[in-house]
C-alpha cells in the first residue's frame, strides 16, 4: 500500500504524458494519412456529435460509404473535428482520404484541386469538376483500364447500404450475351429493369463492371426501343470487329425525314432491304434497315436497287448491320462523337 502511495504525486504527470501520447498518435496517424493517403469519394451515411469539442469546434462520428465503382462499396466510421461552416449533410458525396495499408483510416479532404492532389487517371488534363469525382470514384483497375460497353438492365434492387444491387445483361460485338451483377453506388436516376445503359468493364477482369456516370457521356442517352448500335459502343465496335460482308440493294423506299431543315440541306432517310453475302462463306440473307444519308450523293451510291455496297454484321445477332462506311471512303461517322466523349477525360 506505502509504494502505491508513493506513486500519488507523480499520477496527474502519467495521465499527461497518456493523454499527449493518444494525441501525437492521434495527429502522427492524421498526419500519414494527408501525406501517403488515397483520394476517394464517399456518400454520407450518418453524422453525429461525440460531446468532444476541440478549440470550441465539435468532433463528430462520421459514417461513410467509400466508392470504388467496379468493387462493393466499403462502410467505415471514424471521428473527425469538422468545422460547422464545412460540415456535412447525410446524403452528401464528399472526398476522403485513407491509409492504403489500413483502409479504416479516414478522414474528410477537400477537393483534390484545394489539396493539390494529382487526380489519378487524368494524364495532366484539365477536367470538369463532375468528371473529376466520377473519375475518383471508380476502382482503380477501371481507371486504369477500363473499356466502355453496353447492357440492359435485368433488375435493381436496394442493398443495406448506399448502393444498389444490379443484374446487367452485357452486349457486344460477336459474343454471346453475359450477366454480370454489380454492386454500385448510384448518383443520379437509378436505372429500371428494361433500361439500356452504359457501362465500364475491365477486358482483363470481365466481372469487374460499373455503370458510366452521366457526366462522361455528353448527354448521350440510350431511349427503349432506340437502335442497338449507338453511336459510343456498339456502333463504333461493329465498324471495327464486325465480320465483313457484301449486299446488294434489293428495295429502296424513300422516307420522310421529319426536319425539313435537314432535307433542304441534301438529307434524306431511306427504308433498305438487302441480300448479305457474308465474306466467310456462310449463307446468305436478307436483311433491311432504315438509314439517313447526308447528300444527295451518297443516295445515289447506296440508295438504288441493284446497287452493292459493303457491309459489317454481328455474327452472334446477323440482323445487327451497317454499310461500312469506311470502306467505301466516306470515313467513321461515329468519329465525332467518340472525340466528345474522349474530351471529357473518359476512357
Amino acid at each position: 500500500m506505502d509504494a502505491l502511495l508513493s506513486w500519488l504525486p507523480f499520477l496527474p504527470v502519467l495521465i499527461s504524458v497518456l493523454i499527449f501520447a493518444v494525441l501525437a498518435s492521434r495527429f502522427f496517424r492524421r498526419r500519414r494519412i494527408v501525406q501517403r493517403g488515397e483520394i476517394a469519394t464517399a456518400r454520407v451515411v450518418s453524422i453525429s456529435q461525440t460531446g468532444t469539442m476541440v478549440n470550441q469546434v465539435p468532433q463528430m462520428q462520421i459514417t461513410v460509404d467509400i466508392e470504388s465503382a467496379g468493387e462493393t462499396p466499403r462502410r467505415v466510421t471514424f471521428k473527425q473535428v469538422v468545422d460547422i461552416g464545412s460540415m456535412p449533410r447525410a446524403g452528401d458525396r464528399v472526398y476522403v482520404l485513407f491509409d492504403p495499408q489500413h483502409p479504416d483510416r479516414v478522414i474528410l479532404s477537400p477537393s483534390p484541386s484545394g489539396l493539390g492532389v494529382p487526380v489519378p487517371g487524368a494524364d495532366g488534363k484539365t477536367l470538369d469538376q463532375d468528371v473529376v469525382r466520377d473519375l475518383i470514384a471508380l476502382s482503380p483497375q477501371l481507371r486504369e483500364r477500363g473499356e466502355r460497353g453496353i447492357a440492359t438492365v435485368v433488375s435493381v434492387a436496394p442493398v443495406p447500404d448506399s448502393a444498389q444491387q444490379i443484374v446487367l445483361e452485357v452486349d457486344g460485338i460477336g459474343t454471346p450475351k453475359r450477366r454480370v451483377t454489380i454492386t454500385q453506388i448510384v448518383d443520379g436516376p437509378v436505372p429500371a429493369a428494361g433500361d439500356r445503359v452504359y457501362i465500364l468493364v475491365d477486358p482483363e477482369d470481365p466481372a469487374c463492371v460499373a455503370l458510366v456516370p452521366g457526366s462522361w457521356t455528353q448527354g448521350q442517352s440510350l431511349p427503349r426501343g432506340a437502335n442497338r448500335l449507338d453511336p459510343l459502343v456498339l456502333g463504333p465496335e461493329l465498324l471495327r470487329k464486325g465480320a465483313k460482308a457484301s449486299g446488294t440493294v434489293l428495295s429502296a423506299t424513300r422516307q420522310p425525314m421529319g426536319n425539313p431543315a435537314l432535307e433542304g440541306k441534301g438529307f434524306s432517310k431511306w427504308s433498305l432491304g438487302f441480300d448479305v453475302r457474308p465474306e466467310d462463306g456462310s449463307p446468305t440473307y436478307r436483311a433491311e434497315m432504315v438509314i439517313s444519308l447526308t447528300s444527295p450523293e451518297k443516295a445515289q451510291r447506296i440508295a438504288q436497287v441493284g446497287v452493292e455496297v459493303p457491309l459489317r454484321y454481328d455474327p452472334a445477332d446477323p440482323q445487327s448491320f451497317a454499310i461500312d462506311s469506311i470502306a467505301m471512303g466516306y470515313g467513321d461517322p461515329y468519329e465525332a462523337a467518340l472525340k466528345a466523349a474522349q474530351s471529357m477525360g473518359a476512357p
